[in-house]
């Protein structure tokens, strides 16, 4: 065990098999298992199924693993969450590398930083509260670190990103020409980046249309509180001149949405047609099923995974990119008119 912890050993060394070990140092089988054990788990030994157990460059188990920053990790449960930490996970573990997921909300105030960075070989931070401070202290860290669809706001930080207001842009200019022409939004408000981007999607679709979206007509609901949908849509019913088209920053705002339309004899899409975001499984399964905006949750995560690994493998600098989302249309809305405008970027 020395020997392979000090390095004695190249990089992909196959590791003589149990009996030759229990020969060869008169141990028992039982003893040498556990000795392996304990070297796979400290990252020096690897296995590949049908072909044995190898030396991993003899480096310790701090320089093999990957913290993912969520704020809370409650939130690992949630589907668009869980599919980002999915292929994230994919590509670390192809390369050898554990991931651990870590609520930023406790790691990042209660913990010293630095005592943080030195057990990992890099961050991915999901989550975008962080304050001005944490983030000139990351800045000042050796261990390389990206952002991972959440980004703060006006902070130029390396970022794996979903092209959120293309998102938005996607989702109005769809119902702008399935013949909408009074749109509403609900969405999280302008503190979270990526939200304010969706609805700067909205905004642009419903500016190149002429089509009104006006602000009594848009509402904030933190998407952690969907049950607030019941006071949003009672506030939209009763109003005369009510929106024929509703834009939800996510799905889990559109599917309670469409329970209270239901509730109140609202026909969807005929009286009110109603889009969603981010394509989680359970949007096909609403009644009806909910048109939304695919995002490429999974694609995310595992080119977020190989940007940082190039990083800590190949030295690479890390650069920032951008997904496009994609419309998945169901039954919530209706079909494009006849001869409906394409708006730019939409074709």
């Amino acid at each position: 065990m020395g020997r392979i912890r000090s390095g004695a050993y190249p990089d992909g060394k196959k590791v003589d098999s149990e009996p030759f070990l229990c020969r060869k140092f008169d141990f028992s089988r039982n003893t040498v298992r556990q000795a392996v054990q304990e070297l796979e788990n400290e990252g020096y030994l690897y296995r590949i199924r049908g072909k044995g157990t190898f030396v991993r460059n003899a480096t310790p188990v701090n320089s093999r693993r990957i913290a993912m920053m969520i704020y809370d990790t409650a939130y690992m449960t949630h589907p668009v969450t869980a599919k980002v930490i999915c292929g994230i996970d994919r590509v670390l573990t192809k390369a050898g590398f554990i991931l651990d997921i870590l609520a930023s909300k406790r790691s990042f105030h209660d913990e010293n930083l630095t005592r943080l960075s030195e057990a990992y070989a890099g961050f991915l931070i999901g989550c975008y509260q962080l304050d001005e401070l944490t983030l000139q202290e990351l800045k000042k860290l050796s261990v390389p670190h990206l952002f991972v669809k959440n980004h703060p706001k006006n902070s130029p930080v390396a970022a794996a990103r979903i092209h959120y207001e293309h998102a938005g842009f996607l989702a109005a200019e769809h119902l702008i020409r399935t013949g909408c022409r009074e749109l509403s939004l609900i969405y999280s408000g302008e503190e979270m980046a990526i939200s304010a981007e969706f609805c700067k999607g909205v905004f642009s679709a419903a500016l190149e249309s002429g089509v009104r979206l006006r602000s009594k007509n848009i509402f904030t609901i933190d998407f952690n509180r969907a049950d607030d949908i019941v006071g949003t849509s009672s506030e939209i019913l009763r109003r005369a001149d009510r929106p024929n088209g509703i834009v939800c920053a996510a799905d889990e705002l559109a599917i309670p949405l469409l329970r209270e339309l239901k509730k109140h004899g609202i026909a969807v899409p005929g009286e009110i047609s109603v889009i969603g975001c981010n394509n989680i499984n359970v949007s096909e399964m609403s009644d009806p099923p909910l048109s939304t905006v695919a995002l490429p949750l999974e694609k995310l995560g595992e080119l977020a995974a190989g940007v940082l690994l190039d990083r800590i493998l190949l030295g690479k600098e890390m650069t920032s990119f951008l997904l496009e989302p994609s419309l998945v249309l169901r039954k919530t809305t209706g079909n494009a008119l006849s001869g409906a405008a394409v708006l730019p970027g939409t074709e």
